[in-house]
This record gives C-alpha cells, sequence and structure tokens, in this order.
C-alpha cells in the first residue's frame, strides 16, 4: 500500500508539474465560470422572487453549482493527458516500468482534485464580491470538498476509462459533451428543484452531478443532515466504480496493445 501512495504521488506530481507549466490555459479555462457567474447573477437576478425560492441573492444560489461545474468539466477533459501519453509512447514506457499500476490511475485523479483547489479558490472570491457567503463553517467546507473531490475522481477515471477505449481525442471529445453538458443542466445549479417540471426533477433525483451540487450547497448554508450523508456516500461509491472502471480499461489496454 506504502509502494502505490508513493507511485501514486509521483504520478500526480507530474500531471501537477504540467499544469504548473501552462498557467495561461488555467487562466482562460477560468474565463468560462468567470462569465458565468457575473452573467447569470444579473440575468437571472429576479427569479429570487418567485414563490419557493429560498435565497435573496442569486450568486449565493448558483456558485456552488458553478464550482460543481467547473471541477465537472475539468475532471472530464483528463482523459486528453491520457491520449497524449498513449500517443508519445509514454503510457507504454511507465507501463513497462516498476511503476504499481492503479498508480496510473490513482495519481492523475488525485492530480484532478489537487489542481481544482484553484478555480475554486478564485470562484468563492468572486462570488464573495458579488454578496455570496460561506456559512457552513468547518463541517459544511469539509462536506463540500468531499463532494467535489468524489465528483472530480468519478469522471476523471470515467474520462480515462474512455479514452482508453476510444483512442481518439475527436471521439472523446465528443463524448464528454454528449454527457457532461446534459447533465450540468439537469441539475439544481440553476433552479430549485421545486421550481421545475415533474419530469425534470425526476431525472434531477437520480442525476449524480445533482447529488454534488445539493452537496455542496447544503455544505455553503450549514444546512447539514441525513441527505447530504446519503449524497455524499452515493458519490464515494461512484467514484470507486469509476476507478474500477478505469482500472478495468487499462488492463485491456494492456492486452492489446
Amino acid at each position: 500500500m506504502t509502494e502505490l501512495i508513493g507511485h501514486s504521488a509521483a504520478i500526480a506530481r507530474r500531471h501537477l508539474l504540467q499544469v504548473a507549466r501552462q498557467p495561461w490555459l488555467v487562466a482562460i479555462n477560468l474565463v468560462q465560470p468567470f462569465l458565468w457567474l457575473l452573467l447569470f447573477s444579473a440575468t437571472f437576478h429576479s427569479i429570487t422572487d418567485l414563490p419557493g425560492f429560498a435565497e435573496e441573492n442569486y450568486a449565493q444560489f448558483f456558485l456552488p453549482g458553478l464550482i460543481v461545474m467547473t471541477a465537472l468539466l475539468a475532471s472530464s477533459w483528463n482523459g486528453l493527458t491520457l491520449l497524449g501519453d498513449m500517443e508519445r509512447g509514454t503510457l507504454d514506457r511507465l507501463l513497462a516500468s516498476p511503476v504499481r499500476r492503479p498508480a496510473l490511475i490513482v495519481g492523475p485523479l488525485a492530480q484532478q482534485v489537487v489542481s481544482g483547489l484553484i478555480p475554486t479558490a478564485i470562484l468563492l472570491a468572486i462570488g464573495y464580491g458579488l454578496g455570496a457567503r460561506f456559512h457552513g463553517g468547518l463541517v459544511g467546507a469539509l462536506a463540500a470538498l468531499w463532494a467535489l473531490s468524489a465528483i472530480s475522481a468519478a469522471f476523471a477515471a470515467l474520462s480515462h476509462a474512455v479514452a482508453m477505449l476510444v483512442r481518439r481525442e475527436e471521439s472523446l471529445i465528443a463524448m464528454v459533451n454528449f454527457i457532461v453538458m446534459p447533465l450540468s443542466f439537469l441539475s439544481t445549479a440553476f433552479m430549485p428543484a421545486n421550481l421545475v417540471p415533474d419530469w425534470v426533477a425526476t431525472g434531477v433525483a437520480v442525476n449524480p452531478v445533482n447529488w454534488a451540487v445539493e452537496a455542496c450547497r447544503a455544505g455553503f448554508d450549514g444546512s447539514l443532515g441525513g441527505a447530504v450523508v446519503l449524497r455524499l456516500g452515493l458519490l464515494t461509491a461512484l467514484a470507486v466504480v469509476s476507478v474500477v472502471i478505469a482500472q478495468h480499461g487499462l488492463r485491456r489496454y494492456c492486452r492489446t496493445t
């Protein structure tokens, strides 16, 4: 186990260094959520007057969902890095080295979780300027961090599995766009569940992205309870299953190369 942790940390460090060498890419990826926060906070401000809308400030409602969406998008593109390693032959060299194979999956997931802290902190600062406040304290912060880490790890692992299956950037990009955006909009990131049609609310209830949004929002508000614990448990289970699927994809890749 100690060896696996060490190898995973080394792989994560390698990917973190790659991110650190591209600060402009990180900055550009923050432009979209920054604009979304400003645009939706201004456009949907009057929605707070609707009966049943609990918040007086739309930024307070939208910010947790936007943080989850930002983490989700970043983790879903994680497979592109793996495709680059496959094309350069780096993955084959790592497979031929003494590195533990599970570390090739766990390491990039750890990198994705750590690197996601930067845009989260920036969005929190911007949201504070728009009137959003964090009321959850330490326990709420831990719950929100757990939800973000679990959803990031789950979709990063699935992105790796898809990358090893399709082995082409175009196919991975198409699949990410096909899955991620509908799941993001089929959640309570933009609108509370009590204000959407019943058929939408049904989809929202079984959407893992919404589990993360609701858990993160509960962490912001400090309204933690049994429902939050259940969602965090489901997200953790999803992350574990996703890692298993990614490891299966790695074994399949080894058999076919």
